[in-house]
């Protein structure tokens, strides 16, 4: 890869991470908001669910628009919308404000989907796409990851002085918002900070990045098409969609929106989940510890053996010929993830009390971190199944696809996710509310909606060698037309 290609690829993810760091700027927050504004978790599941479902509409249109149109246009287009709705957060007073704000924020950070997938099919060789998009998985989770603790170094909500234990959920917010009247605003200004960096590298996208040529990392086509004057000419018709939609495998990899309602919901309330039921303060030193060893498990068995070893085998596999390598990794981690995730769920723990399984066990501090370790570990290695998914998902989706369908069915797959994702959001703000409880909300989902992905997965082990094998013929039939047009000419 030439300098002018690495800069171009380096600005490019650098500004749609900045672009994604707005979920992960709200998330946290949701107690402050909640608070401030004096709403409830079904009013903010409602808020989450819009939000995902704009962002999914968006990412079907800009899938399609992908295809057609130069992807740095787009992602321009995308950093300037942005940015400038990141910024004016900073005004939000009411309910029907922050709801047109993040419907805005949505369809901003939906151009970005497809876009990032396809940019990079085209900017890296096709037999190690599972590793790049572990690589995306990765900085796109670090990138989470500062936005969301950015976001909590603005949270100074001293929830130990919170009795949440004998309290409701409600009662709890209603405290906060009576006690700590000047700490609830600063929810706002992780996201003014933000746009500004974000309208920085729109402009600096603007000028400084490429386009990369359509199929030029495909095997059969990447030797031919290093001439300059060279294009890869085929482009997506309205009348491809009907033929990309009925693939056997695309229905599978596509429709399975059980997949991720389970992880939306616990995505969606992860920090009152900490907060409010697990007992994790962000200013109590014990909470803080307890947290850190909770992430290490989590990330580190997540990003070293999900991300990177899983999607590793997967493209170990395809390139010793098992065209279907990618996928059945993905399968075997759909079915792997779900009795560690419930084992680690069953033992819910309570830091401020030192209790396990729902508050019925009581135990030392010794007793304390020997539970808190099994269940860092049974989480740890669930997520890591989990996060061995992505790459492996996104990469079969590219293998049994043309290079002119790619941003579409991408985006189809991703707008289908958002469905599960709202899905779980909503349903859960309403559960939360009638149960008052996360912990068991989130167990009963995780069980319920992970035996109904792993239905939908199990038949690719079928239909994906042979849709792949398809496109895999049809490239080289293209490479070798294009051959005899250059020997012709």
């Amino acid at each position: 890869m030439k300098k002018r290609e690495y800069l171009s690829l380096s600005l490019f993810l650098i500004l749609v991470i900045i672009i994604i760091m707005d979920s992960p700027l709200i998330l946290p927050n949701q107690v402050l908001i909640a608070a401030d504004l004096g709403i409830f978790f079904d009013t903010i599941g409602i808020i989450l669910g819009i939000y995902t479902i704009v962002h999914g509409v968006t990412i079907v249109i800009s899938g399609y628009a992908t295809d057609l149109i130069e992807r740095k246009k787009l992602l321009v287009i995308a950093g300037l919308f942005w940015s400038m709705t990141a910024m004016i957060h900073i005004f939000i007073t009411d309910l029907w404000q922050l709801i047109l704000a993040r419907i805005l924020a949505a369809i901003a950070t939906g151009i970005t989907g497809p876009l990032i997938i396809s940019y990079i099919a085209d900017m890296v060789s096709s037999e190690s796409r599972s590793k790049s998009f572990a690589v995306w998985s990765l900085l796109s989770t670090i990138g989470s990851l500062f936005a969301t603790f950015f976001a909590l170094s603005f949270n100074k909500i001293p929830y130990e002085r919170i009795d949440i234990e004998s309290e409701s959920i409600r009662e709890n917010i209603s405290y906060i918002s009576l006690n700590f009247p000047n700490l609830l605003n600063t929810w706002r200004l992780p996201f003014l900070i933000l746009g500004l960096v974000g309208f920085i590298f729109t402009i600096f996208c603007l000028f400084l990045t490429t386009e990369p040529k359509r199929a030029a990392k495909e095997k059969y086509l990447e030797s031919i098409l290093t001439e300059d004057t060279l294009q890869y000419s085929y482009k997506i018709k309205f009348s491809d969609l009907k033929n990309i939609y009925i693939r056997k495998s695309n229905i599978f990899l596509t429709l399975n929106f059980f997949d991720v309602i389970a992880s939306g919901l616990l995505v969606a309330y992860i920090f009152p989940y900490l907060n409010l039921e697990l007992g994790i303060s962000f200013s109590d030193s014990f909470s803080i510890l307890t947290l850190g060893v909770l992430l290490l498990f989590v990330i580190g068995l997540g990003l070293i053996f999900g991300q990177f070893w899983l999607a590793h085998w997967g493209d170990k596999k395809v390139k010793r010929g098992d065209s279907s390598g990618r996928i059945k990794i993905a399968t075997i981690c759909s079915i792997l993830t779900l009795p560690f995730l419930l084992g680690g769920f069953l033992l819910t723990p309570n830091v401020s009390n030192k209790t396990f399984f729902f508050g019925s066990l009581s135990v030392n501090l010794t007793g304390f971190w020997v539970l808190w370790i099994i269940y860092s570990s049974l989480l740890g290695i669930g997520f890591a199944f989990t996060f061995g998914i992505a790459p492996n998902w996104y990469s079969s989706l590219i293998d049994v696809n043309l290079p002119e369908h790619r941003g579409t069915i991408v985006a189809m797959g991703s707008f289908i996710d958002f469905v599960g994702r709202s899905i779980g959001v909503v349903l859960g703000g309403f559960i939360i509310a009638w149960t008052d409880s996360f912990s068991l909300t989130i167990l009963w989902s995780t069980l319920i909606f992970g035996i109904l992905s792993i239905c939908l997965w199990v038949p690719l082990f079928f239909t994906s060698e042979k849709d792949a094998n398809q496109i895999r013929e049809i490239l080289k039939e293209r490479a070798n037309n294009i051959k005899s047009n250059l020997e012709s000419d």
